[in-house]
């Protein structure tokens, strides 16, 4: 979500700013873009001047999750991760899946 959000606030950006922006590596970012290629409109443009790009006419409309939105999900998921529920397991792996972090319950 943050990589989309990002997307549609900058317009066509290169993927070193992306890895810089959201602090992952170049290989992560290339990695989650053709992923993402799969369900949304998002184009990549060799040489000079090229970059990524989410087509002008995508939008989320009302779906599009805030930074706070964000936040309060991670902090959920950090929360129930560290509760010993028998759902913590996924609560990490979910946490690996879409914040990209190797979530240790030290940093909460």
């Amino acid at each position: 979500m943050e990589l989309l959000n990002l997307l549609l606030r900058c317009g066509r950006t290169t993927i070193l700013n992306i890895s810089v922006e959201l602090g992952v590596c170049v290989h992560t970012v290339k990695r989650d873009i053709a992923d993402l290629q799969y369900h949304f409109p998002i184009f990549t443009y060799a040489g000079k001047g090229g970059g990524v790009e989410l087509s002008a006419c995508f939008s989320f409309e009302r779906r599009i999750l805030t930074r706070d939105n964000v936040n309060l999900i991670r902090y959920s998921l950090e929360f129930l991760a560290q509760s010993g529920d028998i759902k913590s397991s996924a609560a990490h792996s979910l946490l690996r899946k879409i914040f990209h972090t190797n979530y240790t319950g030290q940093n909460g």
